[in-house]
């Protein structure tokens, strides 16, 4: 193990001598890289302290990075990056730190209580606003006008009281997997409808086994959230119209609420009260005939079962009748500075680093189709590598790729995207945030109670529905009561 663990670190650091002296370019280190344990990735980038990453307010030579992204294809793309800025800042350095996603704002809240220096990190989206209005973020106002307000994709950006403080490092859709072979074998063609979609998930559960859908809701704030969105909006709805009123309670949305919980029916009664992996491990064994999730999984069923893979296709979402098929969940993660970070200079220069231009391209192709390039200069160029794939994911999964990037742009999140689909109206996916998100998805969410009350508990859906419509009222009555003033910001 240990010999082991030297010879992969002997490899990073011939990597990165061969990419300093350009003997290989992007493509070649990051193919070699991510071929290493996610933990030789993690410490040749990792290791700083208190002392080396500097105080607040104190000028640095090391930039610190908290992420919570540990797979090995982001921390070889740190590694390219951090290498890549060393060449042009010899006197700097970037260390990383990650820490857990589960709770990461529990994490953040408690570095900046104590003062220390986060550097750049990317907190959950909810957390803008109060962290904004705290005082812990700094104004990108300048990044975002150098790059180019018009180079970004709608609702990439987040403003809070008419600044800047957030820079996208991605956008996604979550789409179905489904196999090919299951559905050619039973004489069905891709749905195009939710009846169609309803008939091809009924007609292929329970044969040899499989489940007719792998798709989850449970405690995790963002699993009713993500996989009930694109049946809310095909409804024509949304769970707040622009300006915050809750319109979960209208009619249409109860539509939306049976369409999903008759789809959730089909999933293995584990998936009632499951988590992100769990659908993945589920459609990747083989257990399942259709699947929703983002581009992720696509990497992982390419990885470990390419037979698996040459018999998946991704489609769209059928979930309603309003834009049906167009509509989906996508999020837009971003990245913040820490507003007291020791060298803001040059964490702003390393940020816009990590997220423009080439380095942002490498980073797109990591996991191809789930980390989408949120500015239209970098997705211009993300399509001619599609076009002349070189790639061997590229090739072989191309109209993966494809189909994600055509769904993206009007894929969102209620809590982001607040009142984008209001009353059978949607004009373009716009940044809107709900400044009540983080409790109406708190941990357990609103929607996620409801849904697992009427699939684990068996209680009348209307009855839930209208409950969970009433408990968005009291929250939504009990911020306008605690903040008059509020005012959505949309861009």
């Amino acid at each position: 193990m240990k010999a082991g663990m030297e010879s992969e670190h002997a490899t990073l650091r011939n990597l990165k001598k061969r990419l300093v002296n350009g003997d290989i370019g992007r493509r070649g280190f990051l193919a070699g890289a991510m071929g290493l344990s996610a933990s030789v990735l993690l410490s040749a980038c990792a290791g700083g302290t208190a002392s080396n990453a500097g105080s607040p307010g104190k000028t640095s030579n090391v930039i610190p990075l908290y992420t919570v992204e540990n797979d090995p294809a982001t921390l070889a793309f740190y590694n390219l990056t951090i290498e890549n800025f060393k060449k042009d800042f010899p006197d700097m350095d970037v260390k990383v730190t990650v820490y857990a996603d589960a709770n990461q704002l529990q994490y953040l809240t408690t570095a900046f209580q104590n003062k220390v220096d986060v550097g750049i990190f990317s907190p959950a989206v909810s957390s803008f606003p109060d962290f904004a209005r705290a005082g812990h973020l700094s104004n990108l106002d300048d990044l975002i006008q150098e790059i180019g307000a018009d180079d970004f994709m709608d609702g990439t950006r987040i403003i809070v009281d008419g600044h800047d403080v957030a820079m996208p490092l991605q956008s996604n859709s979550s789409l179905v997997y489904y196999r090919k072979d299951l559905l050619e074998g039973a004489g069905l063609t891709v749905p195009k409808t939710f009846d169609e979609y309803y008939n091809a998930i009924e007609t292929l559960h329970g044969k040899d086994g499989i489940a007719g859908m792998a798709m989850a809701v449970g405690p995790t704030p963002q699993l009713p959230l993500q996989f009930f969105a694109p049946y809310i909006y095909q409804s024509g709805h949304d769970y707040f119209d622009r300006e915050g009123n809750v319109t979960f309670n209208n009619p249409d949305v109860l539509g939306a609420v049976e369409k999903f919980v008759s789809v959730m029916k089909f999933a293995p009664k584990s998936m009632h009260n499951a988590a992100f992996g769990d659908i993945v491990s589920a459609y990747t064994a083989g257990q399942a005939a259709f699947a929703t999730f983002p581009g992720r999984m696509g990497a992982v069923i390419a990885e470990r079962d390419p037979e698996l893979a040459a018999k998946t296709g991704v489609m769209r979402i059928p979930a309603g009748d309003f834009m049906t098929g167009d509509l989906h969940f996508g999020s837009s993660q971003q990245y913040a500075i820490y507003s007291k970070t020791a060298n803001p200079e040059m964490a702003r220069e390393f940020l816009k680093r990590l997220t423009t231009g080439p380095d942002a391209l490498a980073f797109a192709k990591t996991v191809p189709g789930h980390l989408l390039p949120p500015l239209k200069s970098v997705m211009a160029e993300f399509k001619k590598e599609l076009a002349t794939p070189k790639e061997e994911f590229f090739k072989k999964h191309g109209d993966w790729v494809q189909t994600f990037m055509d769904c993206a742009p009007n894929s969102m999140t209620a809590s982001v995207s607040m009142g984008a689909v209001v009353d059978g109206k949607y004009e373009k996916r716009i940044t809107n945030l709900a400044p009540f998100g983080s409790q109406i998805w708190a941990a357990p969410a609103v929607d996620g109670v409801m849904f697992q009350e009427i699939l684990l508990e068996n209680r009348n859906t209307k009855e839930a529905w209208q409950d969970a419509g009433k408990k968005m009222q009291d929250i939504v009555d009990s911020f306008r009561k605690s903040n008059p003033s509020w005012k959505p910001e949309i861009i």
